[in-house]
This record gives C-alpha cells, structure tokens and sequence, in this order.
C-alpha cells in the first residue's frame, strides 16, 4: 500500500478531497490529507503514460468563498514480470514439398512487459504429444525470433494442423506460456502461395473428395439443363415445376455431399 500527504498550511484549510484519479487507485483523507491505494497499481494499465501514473487532488481553505489549490501526485511505477508472452502469429502457411532451408514460418512474441522481464524469448516444441517433436522442429534465428518447419523427409498431408509452442520471457523467474500455431499445409505454386486445389484440400478434403464433388456438380448442371432444353422443345418457357425439378436434383446433391463428409 502507498501512502503519500497533501500539506498545505492547516490554519487555513478546512478539507481536501480528490479532484482526478482516472484509475480510481486512490483515496485521500478528508481531514489529514493523507493518500492512500485502494486498488492494485498497474503498470500495464492504459492510464499510465511513461511508467508515471497521475493524479491531482483539491486543498479547500474555510473561506467566504472558499478558496482551494491543487497538488498533483505522481507515482512511478517499476515494471515486475507479471505478462507471459505471447506467440505471434497465430495462423500461417507453409508449403507442403519445397526446400526446407527456405520453406518455414517465422514466429516471434509479444510481451507487455519491458526489458529485461520481455524478449529474448526462447520457443521451444512440447514433449506431448509425441507427434509434435516427430513432425516439427524449431531453430532460433534471434533472441525475439525463430523459424517453425516440418523436419527434413517428414510430408504431411494438406490440412490446417494446430502446432503447440512454449514461450518463455527472460524475467527472474521467467514466465512461460503454450501457445497454438494453425499452420495450414498445402501444395504450392511458383510464388509459394497456396494452389487453389490445395487450399481445398487443406480444408480437410481430399483429392478424391474434390473430384467427386466436381463431379457431383457437372452431373446437376447436365440434370438441369436437360429438363430446361426439354421445356424449350415443348415451346413452354421456365415454369414451377421446372423449378420443383431443379429444387430436388439440388437435394441430391446436398445428399451426395453430406455422404462424403462421412
């Protein structure tokens, strides 16, 4: 707890009060003007500019009409490591066959914390689950960054993959935190963005899937564009129960789908 005074001459003042505590921290005595905390500092807090936090308070005489001056209180906060870190990003991509010197995800931390409670960071991969450690490795590039990748010989199917990292800050004791990665992997085009089959396919379809589907979708236009030519045959333009048709064959489709989710 803090405890700081207002002083003022007391043959002329009859009580203090507070005149601006944005944060609500404090409380002043109305008669001795003693100040005190009420609340947790913060140093994080969006109310604290350059590790200061203010606050001003009035000195009112017994006057007729009272006067009263204004003393500013100013309170430095000294930073404690009190913020784990946290992993940044949290999504990124990686291509699922190309060098692995050039292919992987840079990953950093942020810390609301200042030296020497913040950066560098240490990353380092979980001993659980097993496949983890099996599939992924991470090298430090500097104390705020590393490289997240897919160990060498080791091709993962195309599909988002929730990758766990545990991120330590330098503080005394440091504080860690398990972050989770969604690494989408997938097959890649010349600029190493994401192909669009692949990108479907890291959806969590597979190529069997797709087919089918497009499939799926050439035989409904078909469907729909026979029983259209045969209403044109008939001279009778798109009616109702052309599209009661196109209604059902839709059904089937959304039959068909659902049985490949399975």
């Amino acid at each position: 707890m803090l405890t700081a005074a207002l002083y003022v001459p007391h043959c002329c003042v009859s009580r203090y009060a507070k005149l601006n505590d944005p944060a609500l921290w404090l409380s002043i005595n109305r008669t001795s003007g003693q100040i005190v905390t009420i609340a947790t500092l913060d140093r994080e807090s969006t109310y604290v500019k350059n590790n200061v936090y203010e606050a001003t308070f009035l000195a009112i005489d017994n006057g007729s009409p009272p006067a009263s001056a204004t003393g500013t209180l100013q309170i430095y906060l000294i930073d404690i490591n009190d913020n784990p870190p946290v992993l940044v990003p949290r999504e990124a991509q990686l291509c699922e066959r190309v060098n692995r010197n050039t292919n992987g995800v840079n990953i950093t931390a942020a810390d609301s914390d200042t030296d020497p409670n913040a950066g560098p960071f240490v990353f380092e991969l979980p001993n659980y689950p097993a496949s983890i450690r099996r599939n992924w490795t991470i090298s430090r590039i500097s104390g705020d960054y590393a490289r997240l990748g897919l160990r060498y010989q080791v091709y993962l199917e195309s599909g988002v993959y929730e990758v766990p990292i545990l991120v330590s800050d330098s503080g005394n004791p440091p504080l860690s935190n398990r972050s989770i990665i969604k690494v989408k992997v997938c097959p890649c085009d010349r600029n190493g963005d994401c192909t669009t089959l692949g990108a479907v396919a890291a959806a969590g379809l597979g190529t069997g899937a797709i087919i089918s589907i497009l499939i799926c979708i050439i035989i409904l236009l078909c469907e729909y564009l026979s029983q259209f030519k045969d209403q044109k045959t008939k001279n009778t333009s798109a009616t109702p129960e052309a599209d009661v048709n196109f209604q059902k064959i839709l059904r089937k489709y959304e039959v068909f789908l659902l049985a490949l989710s399975f």
